[in-house]
Parts: C-alpha cells; sequence; structure tokens
C-alpha cells in the first residue's frame, strides 16, 4: 500500500515537472510567435500549430483534468492537485518568459496575482472534472461544452490562416471524438442494463 502511494505520488511530481515545463516553454514560444504568410514551411506550421494549441485554454485545462483522472482519490484531492499542476505549470512560464518592457512592482504584483489565480481555479475545476469522469463518462459533456464555446471565441477570423484552421480542426475532432464515446458508451450500458434487466425476470438469457 505505501509503495503503491509512494509510486503514485512519484508518478505525479514527474507528470508535474515534464509537462509543466513542456507547457511552459511552448507557451512562451506562442507568446512570441512571428506572422505566418502564405510561404510557411512545414516546421514553421508545425511548431507554430504546436505552440498555440499547447498555449491554448483548453489544452490547459485538459491536462488539469488529467491530474484529477490519474491521481486523485477523491474530489478534495483532484481539486488540489490539479490547481497545483496549474500553478507549478505558470510558474515555469513566469520562470521562462522575459519581458521586454519593464513593468512597476505593483502592475507585476496584480499580473501575477490575476494570472496565478486564474490558474489555480481553472486547475481545480480541471482537476475535479477529471475525477468525476471516473465515477460518471457523462462529465466528459462539461469538457464538450467548452470546446464548443472555445470554437465560438475564436470566431470566424481564426479560419482565415492555416494554424487557426488547424487549431479549430483539432477541437472539432475532439468534439467528434468525445461525442461517439458518449454515444457508444451509453449504447452498451443500456443493452448491458436490459440484458441484466431480462436475466433478473428470468424471462430468457442473452448471451
Amino acid at each position: 500500500m505505501v509503495a503503491k502511494y509512494t509510486n503514485t505520488r512519484s508518478s505525479l511530481i514527474k507528470f508535474m515537472l515534464i509537462v509543466g515545463l513542456i507547457v511552459a516553454v511552448f507557451s512562451v514560444i506562442s507568446d512570441n510567435l512571428p506572422y505566418l504568410g502564405d510561404g510557411v514551411t512545414i516546421l514553421e506550421f508545425i511548431i507554430s500549430y504546436l505552440d498555440i494549441m499547447i498555449n491554448s485554454l483548453p489544452m490547459w485545462f485538459i491536462l488539469a483534468l488529467l491530474v484529477g483522472y490519474l491521481f486523485a482519490k477523491d474530489m478534495k484531492e483532484a481539486a488540489f492537485l490539479g490547481s497545483i499542476y496549474t500553478i507549478a505549470s505558470i510558474t515555469f512560464y513566469f520562470f521562462y518568459k522575459v519581458d521586454t518592457i519593464p513593468l512597476p512592482f505593483k502592475e507585476q504584483a496584480i499580473i501575477y496575482a490575476i494570472w496565478f489565480g486564474t490558474s489555480a481555479i481553472g486547475g481545480i475545476l480541471g482537476g475535479s472534472l477529471g475525477f468525476l469522469s471516473k465515477k460518471s463518462k457523462y462529465a466528459l459533456l462539461i469538457l464538450l461544452g467548452g470546446l464548443v464555446f472555445q470554437l465560438l471565441v475564436n470566431g470566424k477570423d481564426s479560419w482565415g490562416d492555416i494554424v487557426g484552421i488547424s487549431q479549430n480542426l483539432t477541437y472539432c475532432l475532439v468534439i467528434l471524438v468525445i461525442s461517439l464515446y458518449l454515444v457508444i458508451f451509453a449504447f452498451k450500458r443500456n443493452r448491458d442494463q436490459n440484458v441484466e434487466y431480462l436475466k433478473g425476470d428470468g424471462s430468457y438469457d442473452v448471451l
């Protein structure tokens, strides 16, 4: 039991360090991406796509969701671990980020408070949803709604360049996959419930 607990904590720390650092680095790069014209190369496209996707709010939320799903044993722990992960990631982000224009201490404090506060809230929500998805697959409907909302926020202008199109298509693909997964899950659960009902009723058995 102790060994399992230790391994879980070790895996959690590795996840936070490795994934948090990757997210931070790509997010910093995303903040400084140049405009991509028609002559963009495949390598430039791939790098830009990864930067923008990893630095997107849905991706930050999904990663916090994974923390709650993989490592939490209850709702309280899921919320706590989710917030710790996002705070760690945003800390790495500010560590790598270089401000070209120095700001007064008061403005910096306000910016840090907003970013860390928002990250903590997002981590709490993401971690909680991750744990809930272990109890009920239909909790993923919240993630589904969030992705649809992100598409609406991006707006029609986001379909004007290749990176924006790729990002939106990725969200659409994830929405489709989640929707199909929930439909298949609901079908199988309904079928299994009917089988159990018929067996319990004694009418006939379904092989």
